[in-house]
């Protein structure tokens, strides 16, 4: 049993947030006094001290700095569990929540969606942006039923199931009127005098930066981080630079004649997709196969 109240730990998350003690109060819909006598309250339960002064602010100590970040992880998945709960009660469809990076292009969207549709008890599909790496814990924090993932698979002895979809080669990605353009593949001194739009400007293992680039012993000269796949290809269209992204998630813009696709000097880097599910999201949805979901991924992101 939990010796402090949500209450409690509401009020704590609104001190973090506004950094004092009124606004937070009045943040939760209650006087300064009632705010005060709530912090006393859940020290008194705990036998820690939560809050201190700062100068002037009212600020959490380290303790309840952790019970504030409790807050902030446990508040949106009880929101999202009551919206979902009158949803099952008023018979409204199901829905399916899906997981994706900033390195997914979307391009299976549609066939999802089709295949959604089209069973027993027909599911909407909910897109839940994820950042890089985050895709498995999003899963254990139910903040998504399914996530579609590059290279990154479940931690070890965990209850996630998972499913291997495909392998997905890099590519580089130039303006379709440039020379480079018209190149057999491209090497990483190619880069070496055009600006370059990478998601992360940290080398990530098996990434571009470290497995083009690194062997290599150089870099891009100018590297630009954009942490959105639409904004890199636009950027590249606009004709602004270049950049290196699975071909699976470019192919759509290749073919509106967007942007130039061109291989990579050999040896291929090629990344893995995965699908991971939340085993109870599997049990309470009897109509969703794993099986038929890989199926209905691998052929967009094979195929384009």
């Amino acid at each position: 049993m939990l010796k402090i109240d949500w209450r409690h730990y509401q009020l704590l998350l609104a001190i973090r947030e506004t950094g004092g003690l009124t606004a937070a109060a009045k943040q939760n819909g209650i006087t300064q006094s009632a705010a005060s006598h709530q912090i006393r309250e859940a020290e008194r339960r705990l036998g820690i001290q939560l809050v201190e002064m700062n100068g002037r602010l009212l600020v959490l100590t380290a303790a309840g700095e952790k019970l504030a970040e409790a807050a902030g992880i446990v508040g949106p998945l009880l929101k999202n569990a009551e919206a979902r709960a009158q949803e099952y009660s008023h018979g409204r469809q199901r829905r399916l929540r899906i997981a994706y990076g900033p390195q997914d292009g979307l391009a299976w969207v549609a066939d999802m969606a089709h295949y959604l549709r089209d069973l027993p008890s027909p599911h909407l599909l909910d897109l839940i942006y994820i950042e890089s790496g985050a895709t498995a814990l999003s899963l254990s924090h139910n903040q998504a039923d399914l996530a579609l993932t590059l290279d990154h698979a479940a931690p070890a002895k965990s209850a996630i199931a998972q499913r291997f979809i495909c392998e997905d080669p890099l590519v580089a990605i130039v303006p379709p009127d440039q020379p480079q353009a018209h190149a057999s593949y491209l090497d990483a001194e190619s880069f070496e005098d055009t600006v370059y739009f990478a998601h992360s400007l940290t080398p990530q293992s098996g990434f571009e930066l470290d497995a083009f680039f690194g062997p290599a012993g150089t870099r891009p000269g100018h590297v630009a981080q954009i942490q959105s796949l639409g904004a890199i290809i636009d950027l590249v269209a606009a004709g602004l630079g270049v950049s290196i992204q699975p071909a699976s998630t470019v192919r759509a813009a290749h073919k509106r004649g967007e942007v130039a696709i061109v291989s990579l000097a050999p040896p291929e880097i090629t990344h893995s997709w995965y699908l991971l599910a939340r085993p109870e999201f599997l049990q309470a949805a009897p109509d969703v196969e794993l099986e038929d979901l890989t199926r209905v991924l691998h052929t967009p992101l094979t195929l384009g």
